[in-house]
């Protein structure tokens, strides 16, 4: 049988932006269905006592901006490694993202909208005009998404993922779970395939 893909992402992470095309093609190519599950991202690393990224050391940060300008060019993404509005709260993008599943909308592409605006497009996804235009840009209705983004029930939902990727022991973005195993990073998509193949098998 196909697998299950659960992804654990912020929508402010560059890595998850350089490697979501991967992910679309790799469940494309399994059958695999992803279950996505974006995050607050700031209490996930507060329980993981890990330090965020754009507090880390200035070796650690100038090598993250090496980095992700190379697989940049190799996955043929526009990236500026020093966005303008980076971090940002994460919190609307991860309800309308959330939100775009409820109403049946692509939540492949809402994921996308997000994380191409604030790595390409210079956007600031914390406001709501912002965010609607990325997701209008993207082909979908980023009014309908924004309304019902305002549920309880998607605040709910986002907090409840937090708390499931903590238990889980997530303790970056992207990490991509199936069968019970953990793969950390866009980097480590080969594994991940090999996975759900031997699942499938």
């Amino acid at each position: 049988m196909p697998g299950v893909i659960d992804y654990y992402f912020a929508p402010i992470s560059g890595y998850a932006y350089l490697g979501h095309p991967g992910l679309m093609a790799l469940a494309a190519e399994t059958g695999a269905t992803i279950r996505f599950k974006p995050l607050l991202i700031a209490r996930v690393f507060a329980a993981a006592d890990t330090t965020p990224p754009f507090a880390q050391a200035d070796a650690r940060r100038s090598y993250r901006i090496e980095d992700q300008a190379r697989w940049a060019a190799q996955h043929g993404l526009a990236m500026n490694a020093v966005p303008r509005h980076w971090p940002t709260d994460p919190a609307p993008a991860c309800k309308a993202i959330l939100a775009a599943g409820a109403i049946g909308a692509d939540q492949g592409a809402a994921s996308f909208a997000c994380l191409r605006a604030v790595w390409a497009e210079e956007r600031d996804i914390a406001q709501p005009d912002q965010l609607q235009a990325a997701l209008d840009d993207a082909g979908l209705n980023g009014a309908d998404i924004l309304a019902a983004a305002d549920a309880p029930q998607v605040a709910a939902e986002m907090e409840a993922i937090t708390d499931a990727a903590i238990a889980a022991q997530v303790f970056g973005s992207p990490t991509y779970v199936t069968g019970g195993a953990r793969f950390w990073g866009q980097d480590r998509l080969p594994f991940l395939r090999a996975a759900l193949l031997a699942e499938a098998a």
